[in-house]
């Protein structure tokens, strides 16, 4: 017998607005330091879309994610000639240009401290406590809560400090909401072939188990969606088994 388990999509990172947790470094956070000629600088942007969990709480319904992360460089990066901040800096993100629906928000305060003009700014940290990820909001009031596409928002990196640093390149960064899944099974010759559908750039991975509580086994290897339909066969088996899709990183 074989099932598709309610939970169409099981994302390895869930947000909860207004809701404290503790914030580890990790690999994938947008480095900032100083260049040579004392400006701003930032280097390990992502280079692909970011996609955005549903959230329901309170007023804030839609999108949202705490993945997107800043830190400090802690020693000279070469490869892109920027140094640790200077003692006294104060570095905010200041919005240039950004879709409507979308706002960046203090991880802590996320209600009532948020950028989602041009010429607004939100505070990153200063030197030595630059770590924060803050609360990214894709507002469902706005776009729909059907919308399938992506935002984008410019921004550069501003020091209002005593270090006097200049202001830094203008960046990008887009988003997008992640898509339920919805599986469907198609019983074939050879085995069950489950369809699901996908959001462009995000992969996924199959999992099966005997029971809905575990333990998950992956199916086959990951597929990157297209934003169509995908599919993964698998083997035909006797005994009961649920499938269920997850969210993974794609590299």
């Amino acid at each position: 017998m074989i099932h598709a388990t309610p939970m169409f999509l099981v994302l390895s990172l869930c947000t909860v607005l207004g809701v404290v947790s503790i914030r580890a470094q990790h690999a994938g956070d947008i480095l900032i330091g100083q260049t040579a000629a004392g400006g701003l600088g930032a280097t390990n942007l992502p280079d692909r879309t970011i996609f955005l969990s549903p959230v329901a709480s309170g007023t804030f319904r839609g999108w949202s994610s705490t993945v997107l992360g800043f830190d400090g460089i802690v020693a000279t990066n070469g490869a892109n000639a920027l140094n640790p901040l200077a003692a006294g800096a104060n570095v905010h993100l200041e919005v240039m240009t950004i879709d409507p629906g979308l706002s960046l928000r203090s991880f802590s305060a996320p209600a009532v401290v948020f950028a989602d003009e041009p010429g607004e700014q939100l505070r990153i940290g200063g030197t030595g406590s630059l770590h924060n990820h803050p609360l990214i909001f894709i507002d469902s009031a706005v776009v729909g809560t059907n919308f399938a596409g992506r935002l984008g928002v410019t921004f550069r990196l501003v020091d209002i400090g005593t270090a006097g640093l200049l202001p830094s390149a203008a960046y990008s960064l887009s988003f997008s909401p992640v898509l339920p899944a919805n599986l469907a099974i198609t019983r074939t010759a050879a085995g069950p072939t489950i369809s699901f559908g996908t959001s462009a750039g995000l992969a996924y991975q199959l999992q099966a188990a005997p029971t809905p509580t575990g333990p998950w086994i992956s199916e086959g290897g990951a597929i990157v969606g297209t934003g169509g339909m995908a599919q993964s066969s698998v083997s035909a088996s006797s005994s009961t088994r649920f499938f269920r899709v997850r969210s993974v990183p794609d590299n």
